[in-house]
């Protein structure tokens, strides 16, 4: 690789950008960007969301400890795809357990997905400055930063879905480009279950005058997927393709009230509706999987009107600028960096980066409709990217939307993102109704929304999963201050309020313990766990021994 000579100028305008590309490859611009983006992130990052892995999270770390010491998945069939949390078991065999392993190991995946985006976006285009600004948007895009350090399968599987696109666009293509694709596929849906969606686009891609080789990509993924299939058959004697939790967030998308689905929390509301099967004679994982994909399309079957209006709401939804919370709120955790904070920050409330991404991947869409018909590879290539892009999108209509789950769907928007931007600056091509299509994009992006989910109270449900996390790890004491601050940001809590008062059992503080219950009875008079708990405590009190003052 030659660079410039030493002491010449740096080029200016387009054909100096052309000339230092043509020295430079783009994909190590990006690449080193985007490592230096989440390796400052990772040194700068620091509170309770960065140093506890928690609910999900918290999960994949349990099995991934458990994993590693050999120990294999908990009974049963896998609850969630396992490809996560066998790499986390991996990097914990290997290194020991230590958070450093899998968030380094996150930060080199996510800067390798910069680099393939932009080697998609020059495949479609043509141009390399339009691959480095797709590689740069990925570099720079604050959401994929941050969820490259979690304790989340969004890295991995984001990583896997992209991988697969620049291999069904790369040229030549061969038998093992395809059973390459086919191997990310699969290995992206035992990481991300929806990343399955790809297959069809992207063997269509790679069929090209050899059908052949789309028929080795989808045996490899087949292959691939089925080997979760067979294990969980093994278990429990029924079938399920890759993990038990599809049905019930399919129902969570698709009932009569999705909006107070969405907002349901970790705690009682969550495991009456886990229990709920059982209540109707479903005791197995399978069944009641099963039950809860019934439920769901039994309601749309019923309601086909309202299941139409709240697929168009959930579209709605995905278009929105703001991160949409899951297990934990983006803007409420992003003061844990100034890396995080600078990159998805939110100048009168149009939140970056998505307030800029829509419109834009909205005028390249204009553009990749205009390159169908060209007869090029790139027109190829285009009709790849937008079947891929549609079919990434679709999980969080057909389910539902939140940040973490559109995250594998943002190297594509930022591949048209950047054919966008293209298109707005050409002096060549009509800009008329790109801009048009832009601006009503970006109106819908940023026109404010109201949700359950917005009245919850993450900073109280932060310190409610760390506490759960450190009483897992036997630190009552921890757990107890955790827990003492969830129940300080909202006293009526009954999750954090009743554990609380179980760690102060253990740790030999009765008075403490029943001062919370009679606390909790206030919000909950009728609870009877709690009135349980207390009227245990009270006669386990007035049969206690007295102690010798003298002699304690």
């Amino acid at each position: 690789m030659s660079g410039l000579p030493l002491g010449h100028p740096l080029p200016t305008g387009r054909a100096g950008l052309s000339r230092l590309l043509s020295r430079v490859p783009v994909p190590v611009l990006v690449l080193a960007a985007a490592l230096v983006v989440r390796g400052a992130y990772l040194l700068t990052a620091h509170g309770l969301a960065f140093d506890a892995p928690l609910i999900d999270a918290d999960y994949y770390d349990f099995l991934g400890e458990r994993l590693a010491r050999g120990e294999g998945f908990p009974e049963g069939p896998f609850w969630q795809p396992p490809l996560y949390p066998a790499v986390l078991g991996l990097l914990y065999w290997l290194g020991g357990h230590s958070l450093w392993w899998p968030r380094l190991l996150q930060a080199l995946l996510g800067a390798l997905t910069a680099a393939l985006a932009s080697g998609v976006a020059r495949r479609v285009s043509g141009h390399p400055g339009v691959g480095l600004l797709a590689g740069m948007l990925v570099a720079l895009h604050g959401p994929l930063v941050f969820y490259d350090g979690e304790l989340l399968a969004t890295s991995l599987g984001t990583f896997l879905g992209t991988a697969a696109l620049w291999l069904a666009l790369r040229e030549p293509r061969s038998l093992w480009t395809a059973l390459g694709c086919g191997a990310c596929i699969g290995l992206g849906a035992l990481t991300v279950a929806p990343l399955l969606l790809l297959l069809p686009p992207l063997a269509w891609a790679l069929a090209k005058g050899r059908p052949m080789r789309a028929a080795l990509c989808g045996a490899i993924c087949a292959a691939l997927v089925l080997c979760a299939t067979a294990f969980n058959h093994a278990r429990t004697g029924e079938w399920l393709l890759i993990s038990a939790n599809g049905g019930i967030n399919l129902w969570l998308g698709n009932n009569a009230d999705v909006d107070g689905a969405m907002a349901l929390r970790p705690g009682a509301a969550w495991e009456t509706l886990v229990n709920e099967p059982a209540l109707h004679g479903f005791h197995t994982p399978a069944s009641q999987d099963a039950y809860f994909t019934r439920r769901a399309l039994t309601w749309c079957g019923s309601q086909p009107m309202m299941c139409a209006s709240n697929l168009l709401w959930k579209l709605r939804l995905l278009l929105v600028a703001r991160e949409l919370p899951r297990n934990e709120d983006l803007s409420l955790v992003r003061s844990q960096s100034p890396v995080l904070w600078a990159l998805t920050v939110s100048p009168g409330g149009m939140a970056l980066p998505y307030a800029l991404l829509w419109p834009l991947a909205a005028a390249g869409s204009v553009a990749l409709w205009r390159q169908r018909r060209t007869g090029t590879q790139e027109a190829r290539a285009a009709l790849t990217l937008a079947g891929a892009t549609l079919l990434l999108a679709a999980p969080s209509i057909l389910f539902f939307v939140s940040g973490r789950y559109r995250a594998p769907l943002a190297p594509a928007l930022c591949v048209l993102a950047a054919l966008g931007l293209h298109a707005l600056s050409s002096r060549t091509a009509p800009r008329g109704v790109p801009a048009a299509v832009a601006l009503a994009v970006l109106g819908l992006s940023v026109w404010p929304v109201r949700l359950a989910v917005d009245a919850v109270d993450f900073e109280a449900e932060l310190h409610y999963a760390v506490g759960g996390r450190r009483a897992r790890l036997g630190d009552d004491a921890g757990a107890v201050e955790a827990w003492r601050r969830a129940v300080s940001r909202k006293p009526d809590s009954l999750e954090a309020g009743f554990n609380l008062g179980l760690a102060l059992e253990r740790l030999g503080r009765p008075e403490e313990a029943a001062r919370t219950y009679e606390a909790l009875l206030h919000w909950h008079p009728n609870e009877p766990l709690v009135r349980s708990r207390l009227a245990q405590l009270r006669d386990a009190v007035r049969h206690a021994p007295l102690k010798n003052p003298t002699n304690p």
